[in-house]
């Protein structure tokens, strides 16, 4: 009777404190951001000798899939997504186990366009859902497809959408980007990340923003990460863990010296808390995961994989 009572008392104690664990409204949750070099961007630099045939994109589409599926990530936003990789993706990944994801992805170029690439995010459709889901263009006219300043070539923007978890109804504002490559077009785009938060977060939500900015910290070109970091965090920054990595872009020809070089470091995870959520950073990992690839190991992508795992209290 005693041991009874005993092995009672000790479920009541773990009941007990799952429940105020539950009641706390922590939110755990890992995030990532990957550019995952569209087709028709390694079709371009074989064509310059940037790389080999070997990394063509029907190559190296599973080893993409499979890394995707690998990194676990609660929400991941990608960048050089074109309607080719659109549709690989969202049958491979799942038959590399990732049956768990629904994708979500916008053309950023206008219709008719010669260009169909764009932002996506794959994201854990069983915990959470999205609403309210949007694209601000980076130009003087965020609102409409558009080009801003010395951005010549590209339709870059930024993806917005409320993110819900189901079970707690917890919710925050996702900002899911690919910055311009033009230095002043880019330095604007710190700017109207923030102007986006606080124009389209109508609810004050805690933000989080990813994405392949095409800029570093202390890029003597552009403005970008000054005028980001006035109002964002940045995840690598404020890591209570990090990895030894700094680069994330390892380049067309996998020049494994990129990972110690701190202008390498274009791809990023941004925080920025408010009264209804505050996110603490645990730990913050650049993936260096290798595939074989047409018969020898390569990156899957020209760019690495950023995990953020982090929580909103």
């Amino acid at each position: 009777m005693k041991r009874i009572l005993t092995f009672v008392m000790v479920v009541a104690i773990a009941i007990s404190a799952s429940a105020a664990s539950n009641k706390s409204g922590e939110l755990n949750l890992r995030v990532g951001s990957y550019n995952v070099w569209s087709h028709s961007a390694r079709q371009w630099q074989i064509k310059k000798g940037g790389t080999t045939e070997s990394r063509n994109w029907d190559n190296s589409k599973k080893a993409v899939a499979e890394l995707i599926v690998k990194l676990d990530c609660d929400i991941l936003g990608m960048q050089e997504v074109t309607s080719v990789c659109r549709d690989d993706l969202a049958m491979l990944v799942k038959k590399a186990g990732g049956k768990k994801y629904a994708l979500w992805w916008v053309n950023t170029y206008p219709e008719g366009h010669k260009n169909v690439v764009g932002n996506a995010v794959f994201y854990n459709k069983k915990k959470f859902k999205l609403s309210e889901q949007a694209i601000y263009y980076f130009s003087p006219t965020p609102e409409k497809a558009s080009k801003g300043w010395d951005e010549k070539r590209h339709y870059r923007a930024s993806l917005a959408t409320v993110v819900t978890h189901k079970k707690s109804g917890k919710k925050f504002f996702l900002l899911a980007t690919h910055g311009p490559l033009g230095d002043v077009a880019c330095g604007h785009a710190g700017r109207l990340l923030t102007e986006f938060d606080k124009k389209y977060n109508t609810e004050g939500l805690p933000t989080i923003v990813v994405g392949d900015m095409n800029a570093w910290p202390g890029h003597s070109k552009n403005a970008f990460y000054e005028n980001m970091t006035k109002y964002f965090e940045d995840s690598y920054q404020i890591a209570e863990k990090k990895c030894g990595t700094i680069g994330t872009f390892n380049g067309s020809k996998e020049n494994e010296k990129n990972f110690k070089t701190y202008h390498r470091r274009i791809d990023h995870i941004y925080v920025h808390s408010t009264d209804k959520g505050k996110i603490q950073v645990k730990n913050y990992v650049v993936n260096r995961d290798k595939y074989m690839i047409d018969g020898a190991p390569h990156y899957p992508s020209d760019h690495n994989p950023v995990c953020v795992d982090m929580v909103i209290k």
